[in-house]
């Protein structure tokens, strides 16, 4: 038996944990592996300490934990940012991490993924940035996410939203503060742009799946009051109807919302993403998806037609570079303004042709993206690289 270590924010609500999860659930399935995990933080983001959680996966990765240190494994697998890494925690060691949602990243970064024995990245946008940013000598190849199991089997047909509006947009994010140039999401701006694109529309409501962090009572009232901050800021008068939905939400809730009757289109206006698993969750739900034409996400939303949104590649905001993770000199999206409103209005008007386009990227991403097929993805690279 191998001994494999997997270390990274295995139980954290996060992108990087429902990464480090499906890594898990990959190398539990090879038969001749024993899997140990090291488990990590991921920000201020809430712990899952549910062992019942995603079907018992959350208790089996907590059993198999053990304290952060070198155990003389065989292999390991470390789901974190570059400089986190650890190329003498096992005999073969695999960095496997979305780095930065810029186009270059820390050279610092290249550094380390050329002490491990291999990198795998989720996105040919991922792979670029580094390859960007110095010489890459460790082979980096790509594995893609899957969608969350409950997206195809769903137990929900339906959620109480108790809208006051039949015609919906969606969109999730994180609310920080009302910096809108520091925002990777961009949420403070398309919240802006979208208020005044409907201005005094009362049939017209915008979801906003949201938090400060946490999913707590408190997180909730910070997330509460920084939309109404931003709200008063942005909106002239009552309409459109912003509504905010905060907490965690199981896949089933999750599935039920992205299927919701009211809603009809998922916003993803973001500045730059390593993959972009939101948007990939309303894709394949069969919504239409409105989005930066730029970045990860870019690697399934072209499988087939979406509503893209015309951008320009610029610095990040000086507010945003720490020269750590985000670098002085890098650029991300900087989507338009009159492109986004425009795109937004004939949608509206017009909904019936990106239906068409999302029933018809659904019915792929269903097959290309389902944790069998990603199982397949990470066994063929796996089988290529490994010694």
């Amino acid at each position: 038996m191998k001994q494999v270590v997997l270390r990274g924010p295995l139980i954290t609500s996060s992108g990087y944990g429902e990464h480090a999860r499906q890594v898990f659930r990959w190398a539990n399935s090879k038969k001749d592996w024993n899997v140990s995990t090291q488990l990590t933080p991921w920000g201020n983001t809430t712990w899952l300490i549910n062992p019942d959680y995603m079907g018992g996966v959350i208790g089996d990765i907590m059993q198999r934990s053990g304290p952060l240190e070198r155990v003389g494994s065989d292999i390991s697998f470390q789901i974190q940012l570059p400089n986190e890494w650890d190329p003498m925690l096992a005999r073969f060691n695999v960095g496997v991490t979305a780095a930065v949602e810029t186009d270059v990243c820390n050279p610092e970064w290249v550094q380390a993924c050329n002490k491990m024995d291999l990198v795998i990245v989720p996105s040919n946008h991922t792979r670029q940035t580094i390859m960007n940013s110095g010489e890459v000598t460790t082979p980096i190849e790509v594995v893609p996410e899957a969608y969350f199991d409950d997206l195809a089997y769903s137990r929900i047909n339906s959620l109480d939203l108790n809208l006051s509006t039949d015609f919906n947009f969606l969109m999730i994010g994180t609310l920080t503060g009302n910096n809108p140039w520091n925002d990777r999401k961009n949420t403070y701006c398309t919240i802006k742009w979208f208020c005044e694109t409907f201005k005094d529309n009362p049939n017209v409501g915008l979801i906003v799946k949201a938090s400060s962090g946490r999913a707590t009572t408190l997180d909730r009232l910070l997330t509460k009051r920084a939309l109404n901050q931003l709200l008063d800021e942005v909106r002239e008068g009552p309409y459109p109807r912003v509504n905010l939905l905060h907490g965690l939400m199981s896949g089933d809730e999750m599935s039920a919302l992205y299927r919701d009757s009211s809603v009809k289109c998922f916003v993803g206006l973001t500045r730059g993403e390593g993959y972009g698993l939101p948007i990939l969750e309303a894709a394949t739900s069969g919504i239409p998806v409105i989005a930066t034409n730029w970045s990860g996400h870019l690697d399934f939303m072209r499988m087939g037609k979406f509503i893209d949104v015309d951008y320009k590649l610029l610095n990040i905001h000086e507010s945003r570079v720490d020269n750590q993770i985000f670098m002085e000199g890098s650029r991300w999206a900087e989507p338009s303004e009159n492109h986004f409103k425009r795109r937004l209005k004939k949608f509206y008007e017009k909904p019936d042709p990106p239906k068409q386009w999302a029933r018809d990227l659904s019915e792929k991403l269903r097959e290309t993206h389902s944790i069998e097929s990603i199982f397949e993805h990470y066994d063929s690279v796996w089988d290529k690289n490994a010694k």
